[in-house]
């Protein structure tokens, strides 16, 4: 091998390996990972939700969240929580003498309807679906844990630059039941523990403002006073009911901690 050719062998092994030596360096390797602009370490959120339930063939709740939220670290947050069917006590008119409780009207109801299926099965006594089967959740005040395992960023046409988290809840609260009787009145059920369970990500539009979009699953033992007839007698009816409801909200973030810079020569 010539002295020339083992020169253009030696800068072309330079060439090669260059830039594989700069990509280890320390300024490149952090630059994308540690760096989180949208921290909500020690913030406050507030989250208005609108909301319905997707898994049930005869009942339709359509609702109002409140969410308040309190951010301990990256990954762990408090929530206090109102989702609403209803305005709070005001069930109607009530009938005189019953019991349980019974109202005449639709009160101030929004989101508590029965579906059409319902209205196509009630007069025949083989399809109709038991009392228990059909008690609805009016009112609900819980507290969650929330856990966010997954945090990153994303990309619109290689234009727009969002960052989003995933998150899970768990926890658990009371609420206030009822359902429509045969005669069109609505029954009070009672107060029930209820379980629930979610998952959802935010869209943060901004270091204070997000999108939310989550589902959350309501489960509690319903239990029903029977209604007698000539051919039977009053049984109470028990049933765990499950409503899963999708909801999409919005969030505002209040406080905390500036986002740590960390520097970039990418900035």
């Amino acid at each position: 091998m010539t002295r020339i050719t083992r020169v253009l062998f030696a800068i072309l092994t330079v060439c090669l390996l260059a830039p594989t030596v700069w990509a280890q360096s320390q300024n490149e390797r952090v630059h994308v990972i540690q760096k989180r602009d949208y921290s909500v370490k020690n913030k406050f959120e507030v989250a208005l939700f609108g909301g319905l339930s997707v898994d049930d063939i005869f009942t339709q709740h359509y609702s109002g969240t409140l969410a308040f939220d309190y951010h301990l670290d990256e990954a762990f947050a408090l929530e206090a929580i109102w989702m609403s069917c209803k305005v709070p006590f005001a069930m109607g008119d009530k009938v005189e003498g019953s019991d349980p409780a019974t109202y005449k009207g639709d009160g101030l109801r929004f989101g508590n309807h029965y579906t059409t299926a319902y209205d196509e099965v009630k007069k025949d006594a083989q399809l109709s679906p038991s009392n228990a089967d059909l008690a609805m959740i009016n009112n609900f005040v819980g507290i969650n844990i929330q856990f966010s395992p997954i945090y990153g960023k994303w990309t619109l046409f290689n234009r727009v630059l969002g960052h989003a988290d995933f998150y899970l809840s768990a926890g658990g609260g009371m609420a206030s039941t009822e359902f429509k009787n045969a005669s069109g009145y609505w029954v009070d059920t009672g107060n029930y523990f209820v379980g629930t369970f979610g998952l959802g990500f935010r869209i943060f539009l901004s270091r204070w403002f997000a999108i939310r979009l989550d589902v959350r699953d309501y489960t509690f033992a319903a239990r029903v006073k029977g209604e007698a007839s000539a051919a039977t007698i009053a049984q109470d009816e028990t049933k765990i009911r499950n409503t899963l409801f999708v909801n999409l909200g919005l969030s505002f973030l209040f406080g905390g901690e500036d986002p740590v810079e960390i520097w970039s020569p990418y900035k």
